[in-house]
């Protein structure tokens, strides 16, 4: 049994068939199709477990994990992530909260302005590329806007594309302030994907692990070039010359064909990479961002990564990020003391892997709400019966995966992911120590707004 078993089961999809909602109160809220009558009630389910609110730091920052328990405090999920920053404060926009949107992004801008010196330096030629502690920051303590000195993978692309991606469409809508550090923070951003040559580089990427040249990352950066030239041509219509300046005089078109090319030659596919030695990763569930929500992949790219996810890493539990996952593999928390498990590993990922059973990665939570939410846009544009149904059977999975009252952490929370405790017992999981997730919990609010726009569509 997992943790919190029982209840409703929810629809079989590619990886078995889900395990039963642990929730209760959820668990009889779930249907094979919605109508605006049941989705209120699963809305006011969600209100009632205080999950319709995404709760910030003072300045409009995100911890990943906002209020971690006494007990796994020692997870770090306490700090601030730049990528779960924006992802939260992407799915507030998303759900119309532009107040908290605004005021994510005037902070982000001020921990852009503290790493100035890092960008200048990787522009300039004067730092060390291959250390990570050089590169500009990608982990803080949100709260005090402060650099961490604890080692960390900061050699994150994808990270400062994200960054990029949210404060240009913030700027260009109006929602900050393209004042002149604003204006500043922007410039750098240009330059530098210039000067580590982004679409070769190998980078950390999404999981924070060893480097490879990463599709995922370089989909980010082209996202966030991409919005950051949108917003060139904006300014430079109304005051002619600003381009220039807010590209840091780089040739945007020039920097996005690249990453454009690079993507084209390996999606589906996560790496193709001959420096990779044999690592080469096809389906990886950091490519489902690039369809939704930066929506720099579509068409017969987005149907590949989607088909790639479903036949290789949906699994009964949640979705594995790729296949081979280490993190927290079976018996994780039996193997590696408490500074060992949150050290990311990623000098030595070799050494974590060893350890890996096959068939026994964690399943994460957030990717079946942001599959539901793909698959509902596919529903808005084709009314395609086959894509609402997915978008509702993974809507379910979502729903099924908040914890119950069995859940040793407590229950209506919203995990990172499940994994086995005891390589004995396979079929048991329990939430990882990383919960509950602010980044899942975001992303099922913005699913259940998707199925609230295609009940509402006429004749649905």
């Amino acid at each position: 049994m997992s943790e919190g078993g029982g209840g409703a089961r929810v629809p079989p999809l590619v990886g078995g068939a889900a395990p039963a909602a642990r929730h209760p109160a959820l668990a009889a809220c779930l249907a094979e199709r919605y109508d605006e009558q049941a989705l209120e009630r699963v809305a006011r389910q969600l209100q009632a477990l205080s999950l319709t609110t995404l709760p910030c730091l003072p300045n409009g920052l995100y911890a990943a994990n906002p209020a971690p328990a006494e007990a796994v405090a020692y997870t770090g999920y306490g700090r601030t992530w730049v990528r779960d920053t924006v992802q939260v404060t992407a799915a507030a926009w998303e759900l119309g909260d532009v107040d908290s949107v605004a005021r994510s992004c005037a902070s982000l801008v001020r921990f852009y302005q503290l790493q100035a010196p890092r960008f200048e330096a990787a522009i300039a030629g004067t730092s060390d590329l291959d250390d990570p502690m050089q590169r500009p920051h990608v982990r803080f303590d949100g709260r005090a806007i402060a650099e961490l000195d604890e080692p960390w993978p900061h050699i994150q692309n994808d990270a400062h594309g994200y960054a990029l991606w949210l404060l240009a469409r913030a700027a260009l809508s109006g929602l900050l302030p393209l004042d002149e550090t604003c204006a500043g923070v922007l410039a750098r951003f240009g330059p530098y994907f210039a000067a580590i040559d982004y679409s070769q580089d190998r980078d950390s990427g999404h999981w924070e692990e060893q480097r490879r040249r990463s599709s995922a990352s370089i989909g980010t950066v082209l996202a966030g070039l991409t919005a950051l030239r949108g917003l060139c041509r904006s300014q430079d219509a109304v005051r002619p010359g600003r381009a220039a300046s807010l590209s840091g005089g780089q040739d945007l078109d020039a920097l996005i064909a690249a990453g454009r090319a690079v993507l084209d030659a390996s999606l589906p596919w996560e790496t193709r990479d001959a420096r990779a030695s044999g690592r080469d990763r096809q389906a990886d569930a950091s490519l489902l961002f690039l369809v939704y929500p930066l929506r720099v992949v579509s068409g017969d790219q987005a149907d590949a990564i989607l088909q790639l996810v479903a036949e290789q890493l949906v699994g009964p539990f949640g979705v594995r990020r790729y296949q081979g996952d280490s993190y927290w593999c079976a018996g994780y928390a039996q193997m590696f003391d408490e500074q060992t498990r949150t050290s990311g590993f990623f000098d030595n990922v070799d050494a974590r892997d060893a350890q890996l059973r096959p068939g026994s990665e964690a399943q994460w939570c957030l990717f079946d709400p942001l599959l539901s939410s793909i698959y509902g846009w596919r529903y808005v544009a084709s009314r395609d019966e086959r894509d609402r149904a997915l978008q509702t059977a993974h809507f379910n999975r979502a729903l099924s995966q908040v914890t119950g009252p069995e859940c040793r952490l407590g229950p209506g929370l919203c995990p990172e992911s499940y994994y086995v405790p005891d390589p004995q017992l396979p079929e048991r999981r329990v939430v990882n120590d990383a919960t509950p997730l602010l980044w899942t919990q975001a992303l099922l609010l913005v699913s259940l707004q998707g199925m609230q726009r295609s009940v509402s569509l006429p004749g649905a």
